[in-house]
């Protein structure tokens, strides 16, 4: 009872708070920058914010991802971003990755805060223009901006008449020449928008700054411009002419994938008789079972699988014993019976890098001794680790060198028609996007030129399903990152998610006729176990070797549990280890409790940003 009243006092306690806590919300309802150009190439930004502010904050953010230096903020009653800063008191800030963070308490008021920066590296110079590209805000701001107003200022005595300006990707702002520069207006710079300003002026006031290149580059700036007015103007139209070529490629896709799914060699079409399906798993390996059930692998846990193949070829005895290592507990133990020829070099392997204890001249080994132990140092377990990764690849090489592993599939030569069209077709797409969007003159020949060498590898290995993963995923970012976000485009990236699925669920290869049957009743008698309806079985015997084919199965537990409901134990069945505790069986000999000794890495990659115009505003 004071259990139930303690609960129900934290629970209203806690739906009080909830009630209590005050939504916070901000705004930034206006924006003024002045940025002014030096004759040495770097520009000295000042910017006031006017902040909004609804519940308490501990202070605002500001993202500048270019070459800044000498960041400053000022609490101001000003609204001219001009204004001295000599009486007004200065704000601490802290910089972080390219974002400040600016500290001063705010709850439920207006505030307007100046920052003062300089930006490096920004402006180009040739023989006879200077070139500025910049974005004061770009898609990495997450904080709608209202009434913007950005002036930027040539160096003294640059003449108006002289002076080029472009606005990028920004329908809704304009863009004007005024008396002393040019002015970018916007009602509302909404936030992830980009915003970017080109301004071209006479190099010759630049008098404190290096050539950036010793060549005239009006014309081609003016041509590049005008080709990206043009493309501009004209996307909507191209976008159309190809959508429904992509809208017939998507459809010829989805019903040509269907047919092949349907037709494809790999697919079962001979008898489902249960009966018949589960004798024959039962008749096969069960090392050769798991092979088959990973596909064509041998993960950790095959270990397990190769020790079961030896016992049930009559090489190793099985019994349950006495832990060596943890007191009152049982592990299983496994003894070489056998000295004949029945043994191939992977057993061989096994017995030597197993069995390396003996009694009464028997080799044997305990399966505690495979997995890791609590009381064991982390340097213990690693070099255990690195043991049986050595020894379980040598094993597992031999287990695949044997006859009966070989030649198990054949090539579907229609993959390649499929992969390679594929792979045409969409760079074929990809190349047609660069050429009608509104890219920059850079991204015109970078892309096709990226695209055209990713392509190649792409050709060359074409049943290969990590090239070709790679190969879509690139694209996929690549398309997604640089083109207008045009429905057309939208169609197009659905076409190369839709092919990369394509060519991952075709299968490269197909499976030989009784490996198809195999593969078959591995599945069919999975599923059985799982829903505890696999027959039990007449004698011990054979129920010990159908639960040592549910654990290989990977549903030992299911089948121990209705193995323990089916019926009591019998006198004779207490000679069978697995069988007289079923499910602590299959518990043992599974691979999340058996924790075999396998190295798990971990490595840490830094992350690393390029230093581009652009940021962002914030508080917190």
């Amino acid at each position: 009872m004071k259990k139930l009243f303690t609960g129900l006092f934290l629970f209203l306690l806690t739906i009080t708070l909830f009630a209590c806590s005050e939504d916070r919300s901000f705004s930034i309802d206006e924006v003024t920058i002045d940025a002014q150009i030096n004759k040495d190439g770097s520009i000295s930004v000042r910017e006031l914010f006017t902040y909004n502010f609804n519940g308490s904050y501990e202070g605002m953010t500001r993202s500048i991802e270019s070459d800044e230096k000498n960041f400053e903020a000022y609490l101001t009653e000003s609204q001219d971003p001009l204004t001295s800063t000599e009486n007004l008191p200065p704000l601490e800030t802290e910089e972080d990755d390219d974002t400040y963070k600016i500290y001063t308490d705010s709850a439920n008021e207006t505030k307007r805060v100046l920052y003062r920066y300089e930006i490096e590296g920004s402006v180009k110079k040739y023989t006879d223009v200077a070139d500025l590209k910049y974005a004061f805000f770009d898609d990495s701001n997450d904080t709608d901006l209202n009434n913007l107003t950005i002036n930027i200022h040539p160096p003294e005595g640059t003449e108006e008449g002289n002076q080029h300006f472009f606005l990028h990707e920004d329908e809704k702002g304009t863009l004007t020449s005024v008396e002393s520069g040019i002015q970018y207006q916007t009602s509302r710079l909404e936030a992830n928008s980009n915003s970017q300003i080109r301004f071209v002026f006479p190099s010759n006031q630049l008098s404190g700054m290096k050539l950036t290149s010793d060549k005239p580059m009006v014309d081609s700036i003016l041509a590049e411009e005008q080709e990206l007015a043009a493309r501009a103007e004209n996307l909507e139209a191209n976008m159309a002419t190809v959508t429904p070529i992509v809208i017939i490629l998507l459809g010829i896709l989805t019903a040509g994938t269907v047919i092949i799914l349907i037709l494809h060699p790999n697919r079962y079409r001979g008898s489902k008789d249960p009966d018949s399906l589960y004798r024959l798993v039962e008749g096969t390996d069960p090392l050769f079972v798991k092979y088959i059930k990973e596909h064509g692998r041998l993960p950790d846990d095959s270990l397990i699988a190769g020790l079961f193949s030896l016992k049930q070829r009559g090489i190793v005895t099985l019994k349950k014993v006495p832990s060596m290592q943890n007191e009152g507990s049982e592990t299983y133990r496994f003894n070489w019976s056998v000295q004949d020829s029945s043994a191939d070099p992977a057993d061989e392997k096994l017995r030597d890098w197993l069995f390396t204890e003996r009694d009464k001249k028997e080799p044997y080994f305990l399966l505690e001794s495979i997995t890791a132990q609590e009381d064991e140092t982390d340097k213990a377990k690693q070099e255990k680790a690195d043991d049986f990764r050595a020894n379980f690849d040598e094993w597992s090489g031999e287990v695949k060198e044997r006859e009966n592993y070989q030649q198990l599939k054949t090539p579907f030569k229609m993959y390649s028609f499929i992969s390679i069209p594929l792979l045409l077709v969409s760079s074929s797409l990809f190349y047609y996007f660069t050429t009608i969007d509104t890219l920059g003159s850079t991204l015109q020949w970078l892309l096709p030129l990226i695209v055209g060498i990713i392509t190649v590898p792409g050709l060359l290995f074409n049943r290969n399903k990590w090239v070709l993963s790679a190969y879509y995923f690139i694209l996929l970012l690549l398309s997604a990152v640089s083109f207008t976000f045009e429905p057309t485009i939208i169609m197009t990236l659905f076409f190369y998610g839709l092919s990369i699925l394509t060519l991952l669920i075709i299968p490269e290869y197909y499976w030989r006729k009784d490996i198809r049957q195999l593969k078959y009743a591995i599945k069919q008698a999975h599923a059985s176990f799982k829903h505890k309806n696999y027959p039990i079985g007449a004698d011990a015997d054979l129920t010990e070797q159908r639960l040592l084919y549910a654990i290989i199965l990977g549903a030992g537990k299911e089948y121990g549990e209705q193995c323990n409901s089916s019926r009591p134990l019998s006198t004779a069945e207490m000679n069978y280890p697995l069988l007289q505790n079923p499910v602590y069986a299959t518990t043992s000999f599974s691979a999340a409790h058996a924790g075999l000794y396998t190295a798990v890495t971990q490595v840490n990659t830094p992350n690393t940003t390029a230093a581009t115009g652009g940021g962002g505003a914030g508080a917190f």
